[in-house]
């Protein structure tokens, strides 16, 4: 009985799972308002899961966070069946917005965001478009603490940008494998982790 017990703590921790809440993410718009289709799993965009990312897609993952192998456009992005271009909330250029961030499962790691001007309404995302962003304090990624389920990121919006739609992409890194460092040694948080991704249709005036 205490190895099943011990099986079953073990994969609650393996399976880490969050989705970025505010502005409200393309595939948890449903829970908003119910016209929109219903991802139930909403906060599994993790690329198709840690095995599905690195050891068939070499790391790749999609750039809303689906399977890098499914059908151009994903799920997630625009254009795709959650990618509807519902614009969710509108920000000032150059303003300092609050995202927050929902954890179902925490698995340490980081947080960072980017911001992707979307030209072509009819078209989906390319990784190429989205641009690092930083937080309010001049940083590049928010460490997660192991406490943590809900947070609230204050993230800087770029100077002199404005767009009719513009996609802001949480990425969350987790930090919960061990893994080699790269300089000989091996580590927590080395080495490839479970990715986890959410993009949000937003304007910028």
């Amino acid at each position: 009985m205490s190895s099943i017990c011990f099986l079953l703590v073990f994969a609650g921790q393996v399976l880490g799972h969050g989705m970025m809440m505010d502005p409200i993410n393309r595939s948890s718009l449903w829970r908003q308002n119910p016209s929109f289709p219903p991802n139930y799993e909403d906060n599994e965009n993790f690329c198709g899961g840690f095995s599905v990312q690195w050891q068939v897609h070499g790391g790749k993952c999609g750039v809303c966070g689906d399977n890098y192998g499914d059908a151009v456009p994903r799920e997630n992005e625009n254009t795709g069946k959650y990618g509807l271009g519902y614009v969710v909330n509108r920000y000032p250029s150059g303003s300092v917005i609050s995202v927050t961030i929902k954890l179902t499962a925490n698995h340490k790691g980081t947080f960072s965001y980017s911001l992707c001007k979307l030209e072509d309404s009819t078209k989906p995302e390319d990784d190429s478009c989205f641009q690092q962003l930083r937080f309010a304090d001049g940083s590049e990624t928010f460490v997660v603490d192991s406490n943590l389920f809900d947070a609230t990121n204050l993230v800087q919006l770029p100077d002199n940008l404005v767009c009719e739609r513009c996609v802001l992409r949480w990425h969350y890194r987790t930090g919960n494998n061990w893994g080699e460092c790269g300089n000989g040694t091996g580590a927590l948080g080395c080495g490839p982790q479970e990715t986890f991704r959410s993009c949000s249709d937003i304007a910028i005036y």
